[in-house]
């Protein structure tokens, strides 16, 4: 509020070849304050949003890494299940074939 105070003189300043009259030196420093600090706000924002999104696509990635994982154990469990499944279903191929001669005689 001092440099309001202490400023009471009107200036003229050019910006983007539009000229601002009217206004103190005063109202003028607290104008371009304000723009600056609007400024800061928006660039932290950006920057703050910026590492939130970094850290979700991390946390995305590693997701899909354990996921991928898990799909490769549980297709080596399966091919094992498979082998498993088929070396029992010819074990009990032979011993069903050794019933049945073994009970027509």
């Amino acid at each position: 509020m001092v440099v309001l105070l202490a400023n009471t003189s009107a200036s003229s300043v050019s910006v983007f070849n539009q000229s601002l009259t009217g206004f103190t030196q005063g109202q003028l420093l607290l104008l371009a304050a304000g723009l600056g600090l609007l400024l800061a706000l928006s660039l932290r924002i950006a920057w703050s949003s910026s590492s939130a999104r970094r850290a979700k696509r991390r946390e995305l990635r590693a997701a899909r890494r354990d996921l991928e994982g898990r799909v490769a154990e549980l297709e080596r469990e399966n091919a094992r299940l498979g082998k498993e499944l088929e070396g029992t279903r010819h074990t009990g191929a032979l011993t069903g074939a050794g019933r049945a001669s073994s009970e027509t005689q």
